[in-house]
C-alpha cells in the first residue's frame, strides 16, 4: 500500500499553504489568549485556567477538526485531483488512509505546537504550573479534535457535493456537541409518550454517557482530574460508567462513520 505517499504530499502541501498555520494561530490565540486575559485580571489560577479551556475546547476544537478534513476528499474530487492521484499507482483506500494520517498528523501538530508556545509563556507566569496536567489537557483536546476530523473526512467520502458536506458536517457538530443530550431526551419523551420512566433507561443513560462531549469532559475529569464529572457520571451507578468504555464509545465513533463513508466513496463513479 502507497498511502505514506499521499499523506505526505498532503502535510507538504498543507504546511505551504496559510490554511494551516491560521489554524496554528487561532490555537496560539485561544491558549496563550485564556491565559494572558486571566494573568492580565491579576490572579493566574492554573486550575482555573485549565477549566475554562477544557470548556471552551469542548466546543470550539472540533470545529477546528471538521474545518480541517470537510474537503479532504470531495474538494479533490469536484477538482478532478482524485483522477490524477488514482491514475497513479494508488488505491481508493490508499487516498483515504493517506488523508486521514495527513490530516490528524497537521491537527495534533497545530495543537502541539500551540500548547508548546503557551506552555514557554505559562512556565514563568503562573506559579502553580503543572505541567503533567496541562500535558493531559492538551493530549484530550488533540484527541477529542481528531474524532471530529475523522467524522468530517467520513462525510467527505460519503456526499457528493460541498455544500452537503458542509451542511452535513456542521449539523452533526452541533448534534453531537450542543444537543445530543436534548435528542436523547425528547427521543425518551417519544416513546414514553411524554411519561418518562422514574428510573432513566438503560440504554439512555449509556447513549448519554458515549456522547462526544460528554466523553470528552468524562475522561478528562476522571483521568487528569480536570474538571466536574459530567451529571450522568455522578447520579448514575451502570457498570459501564468507566473509562474504557468512553474511550471506546470515542473510538466508535471516528472509524465506524470512516469505514461506512469509504463503502460509499468505493462505490462512486468518478
Amino acid at each position: 500500500m502507497n498511502w505514506h505517499v499521499i499523506a505526505r504530499t498532503d502535510v507538504r502541501r498543507s504546511v505551504n499553504q496559510r490554511g494551516i498555520w491560521a489554524l496554528v494561530g487561532g490555537f496560539l490565540f485561544g491558549f496563550g489568549g485564556l491565559a494572558a486575559l486571566i494573568l492580565y485580571v491579576g490572579d493566574p489560577n492554573f486550575q482555573g485556567y485549565i477549566e475554562l479551556l477544557k470548556a471552551g475546547a469542548g466546543l470550539l476544537v472540533p470545529l477546528a477538526g471538521i474545518v480541517l478534513g470537510y474537503e479532504s476528499i470531495i474538494g479533490e474530487q469536484e477538482s478532478g485531483t482524485v483522477l490524477l492521484s488514482l491514475s497513479l499507482p494508488l488505491s481508493r483506500v490508499d487516498l483515504v488512509l493517506g488523508k486521514l494520517v495527513s490530516r490528524t498528523v497537521l491537527l495534533i501538530g497545530s495543537i502541539a505546537a500551540a500548547a508548546l508556545v503557551t506552555a514557554v509563556g505559562m512556565i514563568v507566569t503562573y506559579p502553580s504550573f503543572d505541567a503533567p496536567t496541562y500535558t493531559g489537557l492538551m493530549a484530550g483536546i488533540a484527541g477529542y479534535g481528531v474524532v471530529f476530523l475523522w467524522l468530517s473526512i467520513a462525510i467527505s467520502m460519503a456526499l457528493s457535493t460541498s455544500r452537503r458536506v458542509i451542511a452535513t458536517s456542521f449539523g452533526m457538530y452541533l448534534g453531537l456537541t450542543l444537543f445530543w443530550d436534548v435528542l436523547i431526551n425528547l427521543l425518551v419523551l417519544i416513546l414514553f409518550r411524554f411519561q418518562p420512566p422514574r428510573q432513566p433507561e438503560t440504554w439512555a443513560t449509556f447513549s448519554t454517557f458515549v456522547g462526544p462531549f460528554t466523553a470528552y469532559n468524562y475522561l478528562l475529569s476522571e483521568l487528569a482530574n480536570i474538571g466536574p464529572l459530567p451529571t450522568v457520571a455522578r447520579t448514575s451507578t451502570a457498570e459501564f460508567i468507566t473509562p474504557a468504555v468512553a474511550v471506546l464509545g470515542l473510538v466508535g465513533l471516528a472509524c465506524i462513520p470512516v469505514i461506512v463513508g469509504y463503502l460509499s466513496f468505493r462505490k462512486r463513479d468518478l
